[in-house]
């Protein structure tokens, strides 16, 4: 027997689920679509702190990610409102350089530099950033923080990134 084929109503009841209310929020399917893209891991850029982490309001940052032989692999900056960046032609067991530089307005920028191993699995989380408020960026990243308390300014301000899928060398 054949079955029938797929409606219309079929396939909206599997679809993707519907945005939340913040583009940033995503699922455990999420991370199935992006294991299965056949990728090393993923990067977010982070900056803040303050409850729009992808807000800049100032802070400035720009994440480059390069192979061992020195090709850029991905290149993002702040004002990416949640973008979570799949980094296309890796694999587990990929090493690769994530390069961090930030500021506030007009400011100094300072630079951070990390080796990192591609696992493939997204529960391995390695964070980068440079800032006076890394830590809060941090903390708020990871839930331990209310992002409501806090906002950037030229003496506490933090930016990086957060790479899933990734183990310190």
């Amino acid at each position: 027997m054949v079955p029938p084929a797929p409606t219309r109503a079929d396939s909206e009841a599997v679809a993707r689920r519907k945005r939340g209310t913040h583009p940033y929020d995503y699922t455990p399917g999420d991370d199935l679509r992006f294991a299965d893209a056949g990728i090393g891991g993923t990067l977010r850029v982070l900056h803040g702190p303050g409850s729009g982490m992808g807000v800049p309001a100032g802070v400035r940052c720009t994440v480059e990610v390069t192979a061992t032989d020195g090709e850029v692999l991905d290149e993002c900056h702040e004002g990416k409102l949640g973008k979570e960046h799949r980094l296309h032609d890796t694999g587990a067991g990929d090493r690769v350089t994530v390069t961090v530089r930030g500021g506030f307005d007009e400011g100094e920028q300072l630079t951070a530099s990390r080796t990192v191993r591609l696992t493939g699995d997204l529960a391995d989380v390695v964070r980068i950033g440079v800032g006076p408020a890394w830590h809060l960026v941090v903390a708020i990243d990871t839930g331990d923080e209310d992002p409501r308390e806090h906002s950037p300014s030229s003496d506490s301000w933090g930016a990086g990134a957060r790479l899933r899928g990734a183990r310190q060398e």
